[in-house]
């Protein structure tokens, strides 16, 4: 079919094993949390990795099986898988700011370095999934999913409620995240 579902299936095996690894890190920390508003912190992000989890589990096999065999651009089944993929790209982008957000407290410990090697491996897999998605929606002549556009990356959108690091060019947000030179500006739902 396209070259592009191989690529993908490596950046959904590398996702799963980052996810399972990144949840067992904050597992103890939901266990022992000095209070709710840090239990319901780790808590928030575990559940939404978890579901994202569940979602590659089930995006896996489809994205194997469709290597091997012809689907219709036209029918549901390939628009279907599309979607998924246009979601998964979402929860990469979300997943790599939930690293950025654990960098905070786990970065002078041991989960530090590990923590830091997801985040640049999923932030170089996010550049690389936005590739993908563009080549397939120009070679199948679709339309992108404005649900699977994160707020950063969205025209119109005021600057204020976007966070540069995840505008900006892989290199430049993997060198932005390995300094952690995170401005010190506040947005809509930022936590910190």
């Amino acid at each position: 079919m396209s070259e592009n579902f191989p690529k993908l299936e490596g950046i959904l095996e590398r996702t799963k094993d980052a996810l399972l690894g990144f949840m067992d890190i904050i597992t103890p920390v939901i266990e022992n949390a000095k209070d709710d508003h840090e239990r319901l912190y780790w808590h928030h992000i575990y559940e939404e990795e978890e579901h994202r989890l569940d979602r590659i589990n089930v995006l896996l096999p489809k994205v194997k099986d469709v290597q091997t065999k012809e689907l219709d651009p036209s029918q549901g089944e390939f628009i279907r898988l599309l979607q998924d993929v246009s979601l998964e790209k979402f929860g990469l982008h979300n997943f790599l700011e939930h690293l950025d957000l654990s960098l905070f407290q786990f970065k002078n410990t041991e989960h530090g370095e590990p923590i830091q090697k997801m985040r640049d491996m999923t932030a170089e897999d996010y550049q690389e999934i936005k590739g993908i998605m563009q080549d397939l929606n120009d070679k199948y002549d679709l339309t992108s999913l404005a649900a699977s556009t994160p707020t950063d990356e969205k025209e119109g959108k005021a600057d204020h409620l976007k966070i540069d690091m995840y505008t900006q060019s892989e290199s430049q947000a993997t060198s932005h995240s390995n300094e952690l030179g995170y401005k010190k500006k506040f947005t809509v739902g930022s936590l910190k």
